[in-house]
């Protein structure tokens, strides 16, 4: 059983927490937070054993075999170096960075140290997302030619909020935009029998809140020379979710493809709609997402690997990912 360090006192932080206290594979030893108050508070309600202020505290203690980042964006990649570069494995929230030199030199760190990182998409874990692979490389729809991934809700806009502070990481792209694109890249990979990577083509437009935070946009990615996706992320409206992937014999609907129940295991669903009909497929689970996502870190160490070349989200696919967020993210924001 893996004991972890636990970086950030909000609310991912308690959705892991509850996930590893739900499992088997790993137990929280420590959370690290700001305030010294909060963090006590934090874990006594969330039954970590010890809390501190002090990073190195954490990371000097022999006894953390992984470390989770869940701390705003912005601090993201200076976290998991600080990590690895002290011997612990780390598993961080995405965005892992927030510029391309940032992302480098966490992966550039990681190789070096020979320690495993691994950026956190939840739903790659989930056994739904295994079946959708699955399905789309039996190409039981057909040709694929079209994808409509999209992630958005609709949040009050306020200054001291993480989501509209540039200083902070914030914005709809950095915060929520790689779901869609990662779904996407994930989708066109399977469909094209390859591995998920960025597209041949990108394009992006969108509009801005006060102080040039990204608010909503929209994306179009090209793979293959004939699969579309149109992808869209919004902090100022709730946005239809479900995945929608389009064939030359029928469609694949996934009305929830992110499965991120914070407290609840949640049972997969995937449709094959056809003009002969409609076949629905369930799609068990034991688990959260990041429950999955807890074990497969795991096991990833435990089968002693130094780089995520076997998970469901690979190093190549984060810096792929990534380069294309920040595209993204210029083109809405670039005056």
């Amino acid at each position: 059983m893996l004991n972890w360090g636990i970086i950030g006192t909000g609310r991912i932080a308690g959705t892991f927490i509850r996930a590893l206290l739900a499992g088997s594979s790993g137990r929280p030893l420590i959370v690290l937070g700001r305030d010294p108050e909060r963090t006590r508070r934090f874990a006594a309600e969330h039954h970590v054993p010890e809390s501190t202020v002090n990073l190195r505290t954490l990371l000097l203690d022999p006894r953390i075999d992984a470390v989770y980042v869940a701390t705003p964006h912005v601090s993201h990649a200076e976290l998991s170096i600080a990590a690895l570069k002290m011997g612990k494995p780390v598993l961080c929230e995405k965005p892992m960075a927030l510029a391309s030199a940032d992302v480098e030199s966490v992966l550039e760190t990681s190789h070096k140290c020979g320690k495993l990182f691994l950026e956190g998409y939840m739903y790659r874990w989930h056994p739904q997302t295994a079946k959708l692979v699955e399905l789309l490389r039996a190409g039981v729809v057909g040709e694929i030619n079209m994808i409509e991934s999209a992630f958005g809700f609709a949040a009050k806009y306020n200054p001291a909020d993480r989501l509209f502070d540039p200083a902070l990481g914030g914005g709809a792209i950095r915060d929520i935009g790689g779901y869609p694109l990662s779904m996407a890249m994930l989708v066109a990979g399977a469909a094209l029998g390859r591995e998920p990577g960025a597209p041949e083509r990108f394009l992006a437009g969108g509009v801005t809140a006060p102080g040039n935070i990204d608010r909503s946009s929209c994306a179009i990615a090209v793979w293959g020379g004939r699969i579309v996706a149109q992808l869209s992320c919004s902090l100022g409206a709730t946005l239809d979710a479900a995945l929608r992937i389009h064939g030359s014999q029928g469609r694949i609907v996934v009305p929830d493809p992110w499965v991120c129940n914070r407290t609840e295991p949640e049972t997969g669903l995937i449709r094959i709609e056809r003009d002969s009909g409609c076949e629905e497929i369930l799609i068990p689970a034991d688990r959260t997402s990041f429950g999955y996502e807890a074990d497969g870190f795991a096991r990833l160490l435990q089968s002693g690997a130094r780089e995520a070349v076997s998970a469901p989200f690979r190093i190549a696919e984060s810096r792929a990912l990534n380069r294309l967020l920040d595209e993204w993210f210029q083109a809405v924001t670039a005056k």
